[in-house]
């Protein structure tokens, strides 16, 4: 039928928006509605194109199945690209909590912060999508976008039954690799705040919050000098783990 490669097309694109929308830019912002647009078809049209999806137009298809097999497509694309958006999101909690850690925390504002607002997060965020690149893990996950139209072609995808469960464990996730990228900076922070603790009581004239506070700054940047290697080993680790954990959603209806 003509429409057969349109609709493969179309309903690739809309897969596709989820895996557009979850690319790092600098700075944290989106990329623009129209190229995200371009983008999505030129990404999902290309894979699906190669794929038909059968019996989505036959002629007589009710419009109501046409837009049902819609939204199962772009609620399967969202959740692809919220697996691999909470891996970047990591590294941009596991900086807010290194920023507290250390001392770097900024006066609270009523807006959405900004990089210029939350230097440290953004500084691990942009090393979090450069490391996504450097490592090639964009490959793994177009690999998975394109491996999820042999498991359910252009129009018949939707969640699997276990979706639920692998987004609470991905969340979950998220949350553990934020503390142990953040883990040695707990550790150093205790450490001087006990120390200083212990030594506020045998010295009660010393001003032990003003030379902790500097002290811990000065420790936590030289900690943070030396802590790439282990944030890319954690991340990197991730990151192999993303495709796999982006086919664990695709299930077909």
């Amino acid at each position: 039928m003509p429409w057969e490669p349109f609709l493969a097309s179309l309903m690739g694109a809309l897969r596709a928006l989820g895996i557009v929308m979850m690319l790092p830019l600098p700075g944290g912002r989106g990329l623009p509605t129209p190229l995200r647009a371009a983008l999505s078809f030129l990404l999902g049209g290309a894979l699906a194109g190669a794929a038909p999806a059968a019996g989505l137009w036959t002629g007589g298809a009710p419009t109501a199945d046409l837009a049902l097999a819609a939204i199962h497509e772009i609620l399967l694309g969202l959740a692809m690209g919220l697996t691999g958006r909470i891996v970047l999101s990591a590294a941009e909690l596991a900086g807010r909590v290194i920023a507290g850690e250390i001392g770097l925390n900024a006066a609270p504002g009523f807006d959405v912060p900004i990089p210029a607002q939350e230097p440290l997060p953004a500084f691990t965020g942009l090393f979090a999508g450069l490391l996504f690149f450097v490592t090639h893990a964009h490959e793994g996950v177009l690999t998975a976008f394109a491996r999820s139209f042999e498991i359910a072609p252009a129009g018949t995808g939707g969640l699997s039954p276990g979706a639920a469960e692998t987004l609470t464990g991905a969340v979950a996730a998220l949350l553990e690799l934020a503390l142990r990228i953040a883990a040695p900076f707990i550790a150093l922070n205790f450490v001087i705040t006990l120390g200083f603790s212990i030594l506020g009581r045998a010295v009660p004239k010393m001003n032990v919050f003003i030379i902790s506070y500097a002290l811990r700054s000065i420790m936590g940047f030289s900690l943070l000098a030396g802590a790439g290697a282990l944030i890319a080993r954690y991340l990197s680790g991730a990151f192999d783990q993303l495709p796999w954990t982006m086919l664990e959603l695709v299930g077909r209806r």
